[in-house]
């Protein structure tokens, strides 16, 4: 997830494949007219709500459980005595995912089914994104929760680098108006963090960014190869690649973290709560992100996601201005960065008008 929205590696499959194909909203007549009487997108926990009223519930879902998401994750990374569990919670995102993709494969008879792509690139797209989905995590201990959002929503730029060189994918110039907004963006977030932190590196932060934006680009594009080039579903690329990645980041947080990660979260107060929430709330918002582009399509969707994004960076300075005090150059970068994503945004609009 963009960078779909608030990245989701565990879903970038599904979520990629609705937005580079456009997906149409679950009522569209044929002429685009909107749904018809009956249509299921009008009903939503049993209540028929019309197709604009099933929108507004997802995308509230959709803001509402993400930014709780974040705000659980900054909680534990900022508030919690001495935490240094980032594989811990890693795992159990993971764990969360890979449950709900075998049920998912379950429920649709799909699990069953002929292997379309080799194991082999499944394993190499697991292992990219568990060491993606942890060093992401990694760079908080050196970086405030803002300027790292920010950071990993610069996935755009890596993803078209790879996508142009490996790919021969075209982009517009909104695409890269928006790739060179993210970058200035961050420069200022960064001028913010050594303002604020005068005499703190933070190079580890950084690199560690870099490297998981790489590592999560590369493996937006293995599952587009995955599904293009073999022809595999989006739920045999999520179930293989969540399965794998799963036990893949619990040898790594079992060596990394041990029983010192068990131990702090049975006796440190609010830890065991905050990782469960963190990950349930993940899944969630994922998933309700995933309903609201199968119902409405990828760019209203992408719509939601923008002022989601916008939030979170605006409510980690109000929740948590400990170790962020606001300057100059701290509203320079938001205001970029939102400009950024309005550019992002654009980009999708004019895709689906041609």
């Amino acid at each position: 997830a963009s960078e779909t929205p608030a990245p989701f590696p565990q879903l970038e499959p599904l979520l990629e494949r609705d937005a580079k194909e456009g997906v149409e909203p679950v009522g569209a007549g044929s002429e685009g007219s909107g749904p018809p009487k009956d249509d299921p997108g009008d009903v939503i926990f049993g209540l028929k709500l019309g197709f604009d009223g099933v929108f507004a519930v997802l995308a509230l879902l959709t803001v509402v459980l993400i930014s709780a998401s974040c705000y659980f994750e900054e909680w534990m990374y900022k508030r919690l005595p001495n935490f240094n569990y980032f594989w811990t919670v890693a795992c159990a995102e993971l764990a969360v995912f890979t449950v709900a993709s075998v049920a998912g494969a379950v429920a649709t008879g799909t699990i069953a089914q002929p292997r379309r792509a080799p194991l082999l690139k499944y394993l190499l797209q697991a292992t990219v994104m568990a060491v993606y989905a942890a060093i992401a995590k990694i760079a908080y201990k050196y970086l405030n929760y803002a300027t790292g959002t920010v950071l990993r929503s610069t996935k755009l730029v890596f993803v078209m680098a790879i996508s142009v060189a490996w790919l021969g994918r075209r982009y517009s110039a909104w695409d890269y108006a928006a790739a060179i907004g993210m970058i200035i963006s961050v420069a200022c977030f960064g001028l913010g963090e050594a303002h604020a932190d005068k005499g703190q590196d933070h190079t580890w932060g950084y690199v560690l960014s870099v490297l998981g934006l790489g590592l999560a680009a590369l493996q937006t594009n293995m599952a587009d190869n995955a599904m293009r080039d073999h022809g595999a579903t989006s739920l045999e690329n999520m179930l293989y690649v969540n399965g794998l990645g799963f036990w893949i980041v619990l040898v790594f947080a079992a060596v990394v973290d041990g029983e010192a990660a068990i131990d702090y979260m049975r006796h440190t107060d609010n830890a065991l709560t905050l990782l469960i929430a963190r990950s349930l709330t993940f899944y969630l918002g994922a998933f309700a992100f995933t309903e609201l582009t199968r119902h409405s399509g990828a760019t209203p969707a992408t719509s939601v996601a923008t002022a989601r994004k916008a939030l979170t960076v605006m409510l980690s300075f109000v929740a948590f201005p400990d170790d962020k005090p606001f300057s100059g150059w701290f509203l320079a970068g938001i205001v970029t960065f939102i400009a950024a994503i309005g550019l992002e945004l654009k980009s999708r609009i004019e895709k689906k008008r041609r």
